[in-house]
């Protein structure tokens, strides 16, 4: 589980970096970052699986962690345990704030397109007099 609690450390500063680049705009940063994001979280699931085939291993049926704790009179393995919970808690937290703070940007971002076509489509041009007209209101092509 060293390894493991390992990965998940990695992954919550990784997570935590995308919340600082998410809270300060500077979105360049993100791609790099989500590719590392995805290598660690494949990471994290290999160990995972890799966890529950030693536990597998170790009784006549699949056994769950709580089961394997419970059958061994040491506790510094269930210590390990709960320290993993609660990394795996801190980053499934950081990954929901993430997630609303990637929803805010693109509803910005949503605004802030519309609001930039409905000015296109309401520009104001100056005629020869001076006035302002609406844009396609002048001349056609070939006409005098």
């Amino acid at each position: 589980m060293a390894e493991e609690i390992s990965a998940i450390r990695r992954f919550i500063a990784v997570l935590e970096d995308e919340q600082q680049i998410l809270a300060t705009g500077d979105i360049d940063r993100l791609m790099p970052l989500a590719e590392q994001k995805s290598q660690l979280a494949t990471r994290l699931s290999d160990l995972a699986e890799r966890r529950q085939r030693a536990l597998n291993a170790a009784g006549k049926s699949p056994v769950t962690m709580a089961t394997w704790l419970a059958g061994i009179a040491d506790p510094a393995p269930g210590k390990v345990w709960q320290t993993l919970l609660d990394l795996a808690a801190q980053a499934r937290e950081l990954n929901t704030v993430n997630g609303k703070l990637i929803a805010e940007r693109m509803r910005y971002n949503q605004q802030a397109l519309t609001v930039l076509l409905a000015a296109g489509d309401k520009a104001a041009l100056y005629g020869p007099d001076g006035q302002t007209r609406v844009a396609g209101g002048g001349r056609t092509l070939g006409s005098a």
